[in-house]
């Protein structure tokens, strides 16, 4: 499947201003630029772009993430899993603070058992 910048903008949550600034920073280059100069994306690319978003959602900055993934070592499939790990432990995470506020309140309006 292909994207033009603007579906996968919206199929990734990003503004058509940040794919563009990610191919003039050879972040994230287009496969390919069709004969009406649209910059078209495949799949390829929709895996590399849900890896930038994954680090930049760490805090790791543009530049480190470009060294990360155009690095000749760069393993996707092991990225993924690693992605999926953290989600996974983000998930536990905000597991426990949503029991945490429900605990307080419970505790805060006298429902505490």
């Amino acid at each position: 499947m292909e994207y033009v910048v603007r579906k996968l903008a919206q199929m990734a949550g990003v503004s058509s201003r940040t794919l563009r600034y990610y191919d003039e920073i050879g972040l994230l280059k287009p496969a390919r630029i069709n004969t009406s100069g649209y910059r078209i994306y495949g799949e390829t690319e929709v895996d590399r772009l849900q890896q930038i978003l994954f680090y930049r959602e760490l805090g790791v900055s543009l530049d480190s993430i470009r060294d990360i993934v155009t690095s000749p070592s760069f393993d996707g499939a092991q990225a993924l899993r690693e992605h999926h790990e953290k989600l996974l432990e983000k998930r536990e995470q905000l597991d426990r603070l949503i029991s945490n506020v429900e605990r307080t309140i419970e505790v805060s309006e006298g429902r505490f058992q």
